[in-house]
């Protein structure tokens, strides 16, 4: 049985996944990575790039507002049976002084 099968044994719930839904890169301005989806079980996002990213659930974003994802690798996941529904929720991200490329992907029921 592979894990796709386990999640549907499970949860009773077929999932897929997709990767930079959105954008892959986040610029120096206010740059939404996740529009809303009531189906996204969980994502993960990573900073790919050599600058800082704030990251939030809103469009008040800002370089003193939001959660810092260090260069090189910061990283934010979130999954419902932790986050509730936090990871369904549109996300907005900036970078400090450059742009930065992401990976974000996610899991969603089918």
């Amino acid at each position: 049985m592979n894990v796709s099968e386990l999640i549907e044994q499970q949860f009773n719930v077929k999932t897929v996944y997709d990767i930079n839904p959105e954008v892959s890169a986040v610029q120096i301005t206010k740059t939404k990575v996740l529009s809303y989806n009531p189906r996204r079980v969980s994502f993960v996002l990573i900073n790919l790039g050599s600058d800082h990213l704030l990251v939030a659930p809103d469009a008040k974003v800002s370089l003193t507002r939001g959660i810092y994802l260090v260069p090189n690798g910061g990283t934010l996941s979130m999954v419902w049976t932790e986050d509730f529904e936090m990871p369904t929720f549109e996300w907005y991200a900036i970078a400090d002084t450059n742009p930065c490329n992401i990976m974000v992907m996610e899991v969603l029921t089918q």
